[in-house]
């Protein structure tokens, strides 16, 4: 045998090794016992057909459009959305209460300014720093049709279907220097209780329930303010604690987590049609 046979035979049993790595795994299932299986099974073993339900999996789990399980790609566009609409509702406490000017009056503000600038603004994006000036930087690039919607209450609910209990906690807690000193509780010989012991009995976080110290995780208020978020809840109607959380940290914090999933799925995809190519596969 010559040397570059060797070598080639040696580039195919590597390239093979490396096929059979690939890994696909299924659903989870919770066995008889209480515990959850998953089954798993090899790329490089799988049928043509096998791997093309793997693609087509991939590419649901990406791209789907059905609101109820919507793919990892709209679900950053519902985030990005999201943050928009807090900054909306935001930006309109900011100008009632700095500005002493009502969501009547803006609107009408808003129309004038408007009709008057028609012909520029179709040059540019209508942006709330086109209208105002020394306004806070966190709100100049906020979309003047959204706060429209805000001034005539069609911001609409907020939908907190991937902002679980579990995904809160998962950011644990970090008190203020104020929170330290407010959260202090003695038992009945006189001994401090432990803080986070507190923390759950006012947040009423069960036991089962993890909850940890994090230096970057939310504090009390906050950890309270995402707690208390209830279903079908206006953006009007959240308190200003909840927008700044959500829109500060725990949309950013979501997006992160979206992002990592997109490129896990991505990651799969590449390696269905790595397998699917080595074998001759039409997927």
């Amino acid at each position: 045998m010559s040397i570059l046979q060797e070598r080639l035979e040696e580039a195919i049993d590597k390239k093979e090794f490396e096929l059979g790595s690939f890994i696909w795994k299924g659903h989870k299932i919770l066995d008889e016992n209480g515990k959850y299986i998953q089954s798993e099974k090899r790329l490089i073993d799988m049928s043509e057909s096998e791997l093309s339900n793997c693609y087509e999996h991939c590419k649901t789990m990406l791209y789907n459009r059905d609101p109820q399980n919507p793919g990892r790609y709209n679900v950053l566009e519902l985030i990005s959305d999201q943050r928009d609409r807090c900054g909306a509702e935001l930006f309109l406490r900011y100008v009632e209460r700095e500005k002493e000017i009502s969501r009547f009056n803006l609107i009408a503000s808003i129309n004038e300014f408007i009709a008057l600038n028609k012909e520029a603004l179709k040059q540019i994006k209508p942006v709330m720093n086109v209208m105002f000036s020394n306004i806070p930087s966190e709100f100049e690039n906020i979309s003047i049709s959204l706060v429209v919607d805000g001034c005539l209450d069609r911001l609409g609910v907020f939908n907190k279907k991937h902002i679980t209990r579990t995904f809160i906690l998962k950011h644990g807690i970090w008190l203020t220097n104020s929170e330290v000193k407010e959260l202090v509780e003695f038992d009945s010989d006189g001994n401090p209780v432990d803080r986070l012991t507190i923390i759950r009995e006012r947040l009423n976080i069960k036991d089962v329930e993890k909850l940890y110290l994090n230096a970057k995780g939310l504090n009390f208020a906050q950890m309270r303010a995402m707690l208390n978020i209830k279903p079908n809840k206006k953006y009007m109607d959240l308190t200003t604690m909840q927008l700044e959380t959500l829109r500060n940290k725990i949309l950013f914090s979501l997006e992160e987590t979206v992002r990592n999933h997109i490129f896990s799925w991505d990651k799969r995809m590449s390696e269905i049609e790595l397998v699917a190519n080595h074998k001759d596969y039409k997927i």
